[in-house]
Order: C-alpha cells, then sequence, then structure tokens
C-alpha cells in the first residue's frame, strides 16, 4: 500500500505541476465559454438596417405588413415581455417602403436599384403571389433561415387577419385570435413542480457528460502514454525491483485519476465564481441548478468510468512498444464513449424506455447514459445501485486480468503482442 501511495504522489504531483496543466486548466473554461457564446454573437453580428421595398397591388395592405414588420424585427428573438425591440436605436432601424406599381418595369427597376445597391432587397407582395401563396424576396443576398421565418411569419398574420376581417371580425378580434398560445413547461420531481423551458435542463447534460467523456479520454490517454514512456526508457524496470506490478499500476490509475478530479473541481469552482451569475441573467440559463444528488452521481460515474477505461488504456500501453500501436488499438476503447454520446438524445427524450434502461446498466455505457437518465428523470434505486454494482464488478475484474497482462507485458521489448501471445501472458503471471 505504501508503495501504491508512493507512486499515486508522483503521478500526481507530476503532472499538476507541468505548465500545460496549468494553462489547461485556467483556459479551458474561457474557451467553452466562447464556443457557447460566439455562436449567437456571430449570428447578430454585421446586422445593419435594411432599406426594403414592399411591392403591393393594395397600399392599405401593404401599409400592414410594414407595420408588422417594423414591430417584429428580425434580430429580436426575445421571450414575450422584453423590452428590448424598444431600446433599438434609430439608425438599427429597417427603412420598408410601399410600392403600389406591380408592374414588370417596375420590378426590373427595382432590380437595377439592387444592383446599384439604392435599395437590399424588394418583396414581390402582389394579389396573385398571395393567392398563390408565393411570395419572392429578391436581394443581393439570399434571406437566411431567420429572415425567411420573419417574413413569413409577418405577411402570413396580416393576410391571415385580412381574411378574418372579411368574415365580420375587426383587427383586434383577430389580432386576439390569431394570438399564440404559450406553452410552459412545469417539472414535477420529488412532490416538487419546477418551471422552465428545459434549456437549462440540456445544458446541463450535454456540458457534464462532455466535461465527463473528455476528462475520461484525455486522461485514459496519459495513463496509456506514461506506461509507454517507462516501458521504453527502461525505467520500469528499475520501477518493478521495489513495487509490484499490481502497484505500478494501481498507483498509476489513482494518481492521474486524481489530476483529472483537481482539474474538474477547479473548473466548477471558476465555474460558480464567473460562469452561473451571468448565466443567471438569461431566462432560459437561469435555470441550471445543478443539485448535490446530480453532482453526487458525476463524481461516482466519474471515478469508475475513469478507472474502467484508464484500465484498458494502461493494458494497451503494457502491450504495444510505440504510440503508433496505442492509437491504431485505442478506438477499440472510444468505441464505447462515441455510441454513448450518439445515444444522448433518446435518453433525454425516453429516458424510462426498455432499450435506454438496460443500455444503462452495460457497464461500458453507464458512465455516461445512466448520469444522463440522472439528471433527466431519477430512475429507481435499484438501476442505479445496480447499474453502479456491475461496474465496480467489471472495474474489479478488469483491474486482475490487466494487472496479469501488465505484469509480463511492461517488461517485453521489441516482440508484437498478439492474441495467443497475451493468452500466455495472462497463464505466467497466474503462476
Amino acid at each position: 500500500m505504501r508503495n501504491t501511495w508512493l507512486i499515486l504522489k508522483r503521478e500526481y504531483l507530476q503532472r499538476v505541476r507541468t505548465r500545460s496543466f496549468l494553462v489547461l486548466t485556467l483556459l479551458l473554461p474561457g474557451i467553452m465559454t466562447a464556443l457557447m457564446v460566439l455562436p449567437a454573437k456571430m449570428a447578430t453580428m454585421g446586422q445593419k438596417a435594411q432599406h426594403i421595398v414592399l411591392v403591393t397591388s393594395n397600399p392599405q395592405f401593404g401599409e400592414k405588413v410594414r407595420q408588422q414588420l417594423l414591430a417584429a424585427p428580425v434580430a429580436e428573438e426575445e421571450d414575450e415581455g422584453s423590452d428590448r425591440a424598444g431600446k433599438r436605436k434609430p439608425e438599427d432601424q429597417d427603412i420598408i417602403d410601399v410600392d403600389a406599381n406591380p408592374t414588370d418595369s417596375e420590378r426590373a427597376a427595382l432590380r437595377d436599384k439592387v444592383s446599384t445597391r439604392q435599395i437590399d432587397a424588394f418583396l414581390w407582395l402582389t394579389d396573385d403571389a398571395i393567392a398563390a401563396r408565393d411570395v419572392t424576396w429578391n436581394g443581393r443576398e439570399t434571406a437566411d433561415f431567420r429572415e425567411r421565418s420573419w417574413l413569413s411569419e409577418s405577411v402570413g398574420h396580416i393576410i391571415q387577419q385580412r381574411e378574418l376581417s372579411t368574415k365580420g371580425l375587426t383587427d383586434a378580434q383577430a389580432d386576439e385570435l390569431l394570438k399564440p398560445v404559450k406553452v410552459e413547461t412545469v417539472r414535477i420531481e420529488g412532490g416538487r413542480e419546477t418551471k422552465g423551458s428545459g434549456t437549462g435542463r440540456l445544458l446541463e447534460i450535454v456540458v457534464m457528460v462532455m466535461l465527463l467523456y473528455m476528462a475520461v479520454l484525455f486522461y485514459g490517454i496519459s495513463v496509456m502514454r506514461s506506461v509507454l514512456e517507462e516501458k521504453t526508457s527502461r525505467i520500469i524496470e528499475v520501477l518493478l525491483s521495489s513495487a509490484s506490478s499490481t502497484e505500478l499500476m494501481a498507483g498509476k490509475l489513482l494518481g492521474v485519476g486524481a489530476v483529472g478530479l483537481t482539474q474538474i473541481l477547479v473548473w466548477a469552482i471558476m465555474a460558480g465564481v464567473i460562469a452561473f451569475p451571468s448565466l443567471a441573467l438569461q431566462p432560459d440559463l437561469g435555470e441550471l441548478q445543478i443539485s448535490p444528488g446530480v453532482m453526487a452521481a458525476f463524481g461516482l460515474f466519474f471515478l469508475l468510468g475513469y478507472l474502467l477505461y484508464s484500465t484498458m488504456y494502461a493494458t494497451i500501453g503494457a502491450i504495444t512498444t510505440t504510440e503508433q500501436e496505442g492509437q491504431q488499438l485505442q478506438f477499440l476503447i472510444i468505441i464505447p464513449l462515441v455510441l454513448s454520446v450518439f445515444m444522448l438524445m433518446p435518453v433525454i427524450r425516453t429516458p424510462d424506455s426498455a432499450a435506454v434502461v438496460w443500455l444503462s446498466m452495460v457497464p461500458f455505457f453507464a458512465p455516461i447514459l445512466m448520469y444522463a437518465r440522472i439528471v433527466v428523470e431519477t430512475p429507481p434505486l435499484w438501476q442505479i445501485a445496480l447499474s453502479l454494482l456491475l461496474m465496480i464488478a467489471t472495474v474489479s475484474g478488469l483491474v486482475v486480468l490487466c494487472a496479469r497482462i501488465y505484469r509480463i507485458g511492461v517488461l517485453i521489448y521489441g516482440k508484437r503482442a498478439t492474441l495467443p501471445e497475451i493468452l500466455k501472458w495472462l497463464k505466467y503471471a497466474k503462476a
């Protein structure tokens, strides 16, 4: 036990003192934040006021469409009750004109104005186009998805309002009838009701699962490289003179695992101090509240998942002689992790389906799938307990099996390990 502790201490201190550990620990939270914030910022970057002409057969109808488009600008995607639209600067307001001359010559003239940048675009909104439900946007740039949705909703609202008016309804009655229905989601868990859109819950799953996935993958590879480094430099021969192969492997696994937990703890503290207060200002992300039970589940499944996969990585390091050979074999280990990530959406949609339940019991899938189920909808305790017991049994069996391979494999040089050869190592180690 003393030797295991000494090796654990060495592996831990050697890694946390490196410059790369400090840089990664401090920079990664900033990089992750940038990856979440930049896409939203880039979507609105470069947006400017546009000069649009509405070509319509009916000036009154065109004016209503104009008012509707100005009332619901494309750049605003705020929740109901937000006053952000009222804070738009005058220079950011779109300029929308109504043209009641829907002729071919006028269309050609508007095309010339678009080409010479006198206007940005024109919308062909004649009675024939409305009857065919085929309105055309003509501009220097193709309208993106957001602009098409904006135009479709705004124009569709006015068309439906006009059709309802022909049935005897006033504009106010038509607006009330066409007002969208807001659906509010309420999550019931443990007798308590929690309101929210589900965005925070989804973000919680994605962030924590990807953190677990990257940590298990990154530190598992670190274990493999550590074994290969000591094996190729012949340091392992010196170490084996004072410690057993099982102590060496256990010390490496626990030491590198402690580094991973340290890094995640630092990230969690930084997120709590910096990120969460700003996220709380967002309506959907303010519901991102990780309970102590979820954090405990993350710690358990991270530790067991790390031990499970890093043990196999240590075995690959023992049976290979170069890092290139190790990279060729590690895809066998990565496959279950990748499949687990791809199966996240079915887990989120139907966490209690039979297929999801039994897949989450499989030890190689459990670190990600069972954790995701706990976040979405806490499964029965017997399922969590069974999953943990199966993982512990699998880890214990792999540790015994891989320790035997490790005992012989770390001393083999220049000989490619084949399956018959590995079976011989197991026999020699047992003897």
